[in-house]
């Protein structure tokens, strides 16, 4: 796009957005400063982007674990769904899924409650065990209004490590194995 240094403060704010807002967010800071903002440039870098997307450590044997245990596993993205796609192939991932849904292209801007409605619908889940691993707050306070509870994945780049929250938090993937395996 341009010689634009990628600072904490723009990465803090644009963990606060989902995609289309992060992309208005971008097209208007980009003309701030006088730059023209490239769409089909950002899909570019995006999708470099996610080609190098590096996993948590135990993240590749949890996915193998819990998918020979006969879980359905999905990832559900606020972003687009070629794009997590990417990611989880480049990783080696990918085989392990049982499906990427993309809020965006089923029709909504961000994980919302109707879109956590629309999921179990869709999906028949409704009356299923969930073990939802996210590393949102405002995701997973929308999960839990439609009774899907959820653990609070914390990661360095995260600026909601230091928000209060009654979620459940942990730190590596082992402790989420645990929660799995205690239920």
């Amino acid at each position: 796009m341009a010689n634009v240094d990628y600072t904490d403060e723009i990465k803090k704010h644009l963990w606060r957005l989902n995609m289309p807002e992060a992309e208005m967010y971008l097209a208007e800071f980009f003309t701030s400063q006088n730059l023209v903002f490239q769409e089909n440039l950002l899909k570019s870098l995006l999708v470099d982007a996610y080609r190098q997307v590096s996993l948590m450590p135990k993240a590749y044997e949890m996915l193998s674990d819990l998918h020979h245990q006969g879980f359905l596993i999905y990832a559900v993205t606020s972003n687009y769904q070629d794009l997590a796609q990417i990611g989880l192939k480049s990783s080696g991932v990918l085989k392990y899924f049982f499906k990427i849904i993309s809020c965006i292209e089923i029709g909504f801007p961000d994980k919302t409650e109707d879109f956590y409605h629309c999921l179990l619908e869709k999906e028949n889940l409704q009356d299923k065990k969930i073990y939802y691993l996210e590393d949102s707050l405002r995701n997973l306070k929308e999960a839990k209004k439609c009774d899907i509870n959820g653990v609070f994945l914390s990661n360095q780049d995260n600026p909601q490590d230091s928000f209060e929250h009654d979620f459940k938090t942990i730190q590596t993937l082992d402790e989420f194995i645990e929660i799995v395996k205690e239920k």
